[in-house]
């Protein structure tokens, strides 16, 4: 079926149900931001391939919403198709429930499948719906009626991350869960994220490309623990090391038994933004939900000392392959046609002559010319291009080690850069500068970062419609939460032992784009009267683009900066470099 036979099909089958609107996200039962494939609903009704968005199919009209990311990417994908596209944030562009709200009339049901929202959200659609007189039928899945062709479930084997690398065993996290369970007055606790169940049991898979996770709930009380998961995926040897640890193995479709059967009045602790509506209702309706945040999440933030030097050590590894990647880019014959996925793929293999590499941290943005300007482009067979001798090349990617996780963005320029594309990366980099070297009172949220980032493209009228930086997990998901540095303000603190990014950019639609991202680290920079202070410590290697640069638009401070930060990138990388590329990464960090 074509995209406009898959909504056709849909239309049929809501007329079966009396529904007036189905809505399709992007989301899994888990809440994951990168989804297997079984569970990529959206992008096979709408043919859009970018990781966020929503889909909303009423009796005459087919409307996706997306952000600032893929605006570009998804008028592409939906072109020639029903679906419009509405771009979320723009002026007078309203979200879908609003949309819905304006377009139904009283009594209309709207229907969803309930085991891909979450609790928090389906109770504001309820809310806002049901004051406009709509209704909500969350127990639709049209979807897997449909889609004949649907992929299975991922069935990778899961293994264990040594306490070598991850820094604390299972039985010590669990304790450290259980403690707060105690404190919230939980006897259970429900985890539906993927990501926190990985880091709670110290296991990791490969269920969901680039993301070393497994398919699988958790339940926990304050005496057992029980993992949901195809019991496929765990052999002999590490059935017997988590029973050694307490942990019972059960199939991953019995989690909704299972929470049907807990004890009369028993407490649960359940995460209402990252547990899925029908795990919630199957709960026994005798049971008394605690709706709180996981504390996995916050736990996972810290890295703690053995994490932070390893994650040291990866930085050199990584950067090493950014650099010989950036050194073989720049010495292709012109001939030699390049494309942006025959270089994701040279990437990809200088990445895997590191020690401990195990795979990407997601898939590769390999950007040239105006493809740069979409700010997460991802190159197709539709849409690769040879990465000429004159444009703007966008690299970002990263990989997951069993040492950690690495997230580097860089911009070059092939050929001579104009004046104004020098202008716009000296800006860009200017912000990075600012947030690399700010000193900030301990309690600070990101978005009072935020700005920093900003203020030098404020100035000239400009701006980037993405955050400046992200968490980053250990040998796990690259977006990681609580804790981002954004114009939303978003109440977490920046912690002692955070991995965040720093990557401010710029982008002109059909044009180029330019971002520069560093990992940083929060550490305690020092104390006095006014209080305590944090810092950034860097946590990647690789040198900035001198012929983008223009010096004259740097203070004397950033100036400095620069020098340093390329000196000691050349002191921690040219020992792992070929002759060869040692002496061109010579020139490259000189100082300006």
């Amino acid at each position: 079926m074509n995209i406009n036979q898959k909504i056709d099909s849909i239309r049929q089958l809501m007329k079966t149900r009396n529904l007036a609107a189905v809505i399709i996200p992007s989301d899994d039962p888990h809440k994951s931001e990168y989804v297997a494939e079984h569970f990529q609903a959206r992008k096979w009704l709408t043919g859009f391939a970018g990781s966020a968005g929503t889909a909303v199919v009423t009796l005459d009209r087919a409307v996706l919403w997306t952000d600032f990311r893929y605006y570009i990417q998804a008028e592409k994908q939906i072109s020639g198709s029903q679906f419009e596209l509405f771009k979320m944030g723009e002026p007078g562009v309203p979200a879908f429930q609003k949309w819905l709200i304006d377009t139904l009339k009283p009594q209309d049901v709207i229907g969803i499948n309930g085991s891909v929202f979450c609790v928090a959200d389906v109770k504001k659609y309820k809310a806002k719906f049901e004051a406009k007189e709509l209704l909500l039928d969350t127990k639709i899945d049209f979807i897997d009626e449909l889609w004949k062709d649907r992929p299975p479930m991922p069935l990778s084997e899961a293994f264990s991350l040594s306490e070598k690398y991850a820094g604390k065993t299972r039985a010590d996290k669990i304790k450290e869960i259980r403690k707060q369970m105690n404190t919230s007055g939980a006897f259970y606790h429900l985890m539906a994220t993927l990501d926190d169940i990985a880091w709670t049991l110290n296991l990791r898979g490969k269920d969901v490309r680039s993301n070393p996770v497994n398919i699988a709930f958790l339940l926990m009380s304050q005496k057992k623990v029980s993992l949901f998961v195809n019991r496929e995926k765990i052999n002999d040897n590490l059935a017997k090391e988590l029973g050694r640890d307490g942990i019972d193995i059960v199939e991953y479709e019995g989690i909704i038994p299972a929470l049907s059967k807990i004890q009369d009045k028993k407490t649960i602790l359940v995460d209402p933004e990252n547990t899925n509506c029908n795990l919630y209702q199957a709960i026994n309706k005798k049971c008394r939900i605690i709706e709180k945040s996981n504390p996995a999440i916050a736990l996972k933030a810290i890295k703690n000392d053995t994490q932070i030097s390893h994650l040291r050590h990866t930085a050199v590894k990584d950067g090493t392959a950014v650099v010989n990647f950036l050194y073989w880019l720049e010495h292709q014959d012109e001939n030699g046609k390049i494309t942006e996925l025959a270089a994701a793929d040279k990437l990809y293999e200088f990445r895997k002559n590191q020690e401990l590499f195990v795979d990407n941290s997601f898939d590769p943005i390999m950007a040239f010319g105006e493809h740069s300007a979409m700010c997460h482009y991802s190159a197709s067979k539709e849409t690769d291009v040879i990465i000429g001798e004159n444009g703007m090349f966008l690299t970002d990617s990263g990989g997951n080690y069993l040492t950690g996780t690495t997230d580097i963005t860089r911009t070059v320029f092939r050929g001579e850069p104009s004046k104004q594309e020098i202008f716009d990366y000296t800006l860009v980099l200017k912000g990075h500068i600012c947030v690399a070297t700010t000193l900030f009172p301990k309690g600070t949220r990101g978005f009072q970062i935020d700005t920093l980032a900003r203020q030098y493209l404020w100035n000239e009228g400009m701006d980037f419609g993405h955050g400046t930086g992200h968490g980053v997990g250990f040998f796990l998901c690259v977006h990681e939460g609580p804790a981002r540095i954004s114009s939303h303000p978003v109440d977490v603190k920046l912690e002692k032992g955070m991995v965040l990014t720093n990557e401010p950019g710029v982008y002109r639609e059909g044009a180029y784009g330019i971002r520069l991202e560093n990992m940083i680290l929060v550490v305690q920079a020092f104390k006095n009267e006014f209080g305590i202070f944090m810092k950034f410590e860097n946590m990647t290697y690789c040198h900035f683009e001198r012929n983008l640069i223009d010096r004259s638009m740097l203070s004397c401070k950033e100036k400095a900066f620069v020098n340093a930060y390329h000196g000691l990138v050349y002191e921690k990388l040219s020992p792992g470099l070929d002759k060869d590329v040692a002496s061109w990464f010579r020139e490259k960090t000189k100082p300006i």
